[in-house]
């Protein structure tokens, strides 16, 4: 019965998907996924670009340390985020999570020529990270039925390692070279708009959209009335 159970554990995951909180969700990731993925196609080169050309100035081998600062942050965010879903619940951790890529796209939109604000911004990046992507992980391990939760697993992981990813090194490089570059000169407060843009959105279809129930699914997109 197992064997039959695992054999069909990634068409039951793709059925969860008419539960409408759990496309909602689905279909956020890939959005945040995408976002976050341009953050590392884009930002070593506004870090590094002349500030007379709409960067930051930084030194080439300053790049990598300004942008471990996130790296650093994560690990830090990571310890307090078992506290905050108990505090905040899911969504609005997961809101919190997005809001972290608008705040930091706003900031190099903005404020490029404030080095430092651009530089302690990218502190947001483990609130980012851990409050959105490690939450939908453990979000999915709690809503999804045991025999279909690997499976669940990696239905987000084909948004959040597959098709975000995908889709950000595609677009990517045509919008930082082409779309917004204007005589080799770069519009960088129009490049980040984009996902600016993008995770302010992602962000309010969560907020409106996304409504789990109390307790975790027990069948294909019928939410339990008890444990």
């Amino acid at each position: 019965m197992t064997t039959g159970a695992n054999k069909f554990a990634w068409l039951e995951s793709l059925r969860l998907l008419s539960a409408p909180f759990i496309l909602v969700l689905w279909l956020v990731t890939f959005i945040d996924s995408t976002v976050h993925n341009l953050y590392f196609n884009w930002t070593g080169t506004f870090l590094g670009s002349q500030v007379s050309a709409g960067g930051v100035g930084i030194a080439g081998n300053w790049i990598m340390p300004v942008m471990s600062i996130g790296q650093i942050a994560e690990i830090l965010t990571m310890a307090v985020l078992g506290v905050t879903l108990k505090r905040l619940g899911w969504r609005t951790t997961m809101i919190f999570g997005i809001l972290g890529h608008a705040a930091r796209f706003a900031v190099f939109a903005f404020f490029p020529e404030q080095q430092s604000l651009v530089i302690l911004i990218n502190v947001v990046h483990g609130i980012a990270y851990a409050f959105f992507f490690a939450t939908v992980y453990i979000f999915v391990d709690e809503f999804f039925p045991k025999d279909a939760r690997a499976s669940a697993q990696g239905l987000f992981n084909l948004m959040i390692l597959g098709f975000g990813p995908l889709v950000a090194n595609t677009i990517g490089p045509i919008l930082i070279s082409e779309t917004f570059n204007h005589g080799g000169v770069v519009d960088f407060r129009g490049l980040f708009l984009v996902p600016l843009i993008s995770a302010i959105g992602a962000a309010v279809a969560l907020a409106l959209l996304f409504h789990p129930p109390d307790k975790k699914v027990a069948a294909v997109g019928i939410p339990a009335t008890s444990h």
